[in-house]
């Protein structure tokens, strides 16, 4: 990082090299907030996909710090982030940010104080769907601007660089399976596209409980986008059986769900699994390792694919 020096070190290397990271986090933390290391009273780690999270007790509260992880910077617009961030707290669907830096990607926000994280079983429960679907609405009926576009076409060929820029390799068909993906986009121009505030990493773990309240946290990925993608992205990553996700949908819509959006749930589907496995191609050749997860979702989309050519 250009401004401050973090030792991105695990825990698993050892108590002594732990200590030094989080003596140096403890350094930058009390130099951007302008507060005494003696007010931060413990730091621990809390994981993540993408990033290196830390949960801060300072000033008598807990606040969560977010470190970008192994090229995340490359790949995510840290303004475009902000910016949404912080006009979704119009909205109340996550919590304050204390301190967000573009340059770095690093960011303090308000700790989520008995906080229940959904995962791929809890969000199957009706009660948490009818939540889940109530605040999606919420964000895709606001009236709420984001600065940016996601476009997932234009995102190929944006991570199609940067993982050439990072020497890394694309999967031996992949020419193939792009040109198939690509010819997706006139079945999505011919059913119809909206643009709409949109979160595009709707993954359960990005659902937090805290009483009766549910957040929906993480806004890197978040932009103008048609809002079926969220809908796919949830259904995609919590492993929704065929009815599970009619009932989903149909909490949503209020209403029987139309047979096109079925179709462009299938197509955003795809075009997820495709899109992640160039992620994670990317984050490989930075260092990091997810062993065949990159593999499984590439694989998922050709399968998929080729239910969308019988249909057609």
């Amino acid at each position: 990082m250009d401004e401050f020096k973090i030792n991105y070190l695990y825990p698993e290397y050892g108590k002594k090299e732990q200590k030094h990271e989080y003596k140096s986090i403890k350094k930058m933390i009390s130099k951007v907030l302008n507060i005494s290391e003696d007010s931060i009273d413990s730091i621990e780690l809390v994981g993540g996909m993408t990033n290196k999270n830390f949960k801060v007790f300072m000033n008598n509260e807990y606040y969560i710090l977010r470190i970008p992880g192994n090229g995340a910077n490359k790949i995510i617009s840290r303004h475009d982030e902000k910016y949404n961030s912080l006009i979704v707290n119009d909205l109340a669907l996550d919590t304050d940010i204390l301190y967000f830096n573009e340059k770095t990607g690093i960011k303090i926000a308000k700790y989520i104080n008995n906080a229940q994280t959904i995962n791929p079983e809890t969000a199957k429960k009706k009660e948490n769907m009818i939540e889940t679907t109530n605040l999606l609405r919420t964000l895709h009926k606001s009236k709420l601007k984001f600065c940016n576009k996601f476009n997932v076409f234009n995102k190929i060929e944006e991570y199609e660089k940067i993982l050439k820029q990072s020497n890394g390799n694309n999967f031996k068909d992949y020419s193939l399976v792009k040109h198939q993906v690509l010819e997706l986009k006139k079945i999505l121009e011919n059913l119809g596209e909206e643009s709409v505030p949109c979160h595009n990493d709707a993954v359960p773990e990005n659902f937090v409980k805290s009483d009766d309240k549910l957040y929906l946290v993480d806004w890197e990925y978040s932009g103008m986008n048609d809002p079926m993608w969220d809908l796919a992205a949830h259904c995609l990553e919590c492993d929704f059986s065929n009815n599970e996700e009619e009932l989903f949908l149909s909490l949503y819509f209020n209403k029987e769900v139309e047979p096109r959006y079925k179709t462009k749930m299938l197509i955003y589907k795809i075009c997820q699994d495709f899109l992640w496995s160039m992620w994670t191609n990317i984050k490989e050749a930075n260092g990091d390792d997810f062993g065949t997860y990159g593999e499984y979702r590439y694989n998922r989309a050709k399968i998929n694919i080729n239910k969308i050519l019988e249909l057609n």
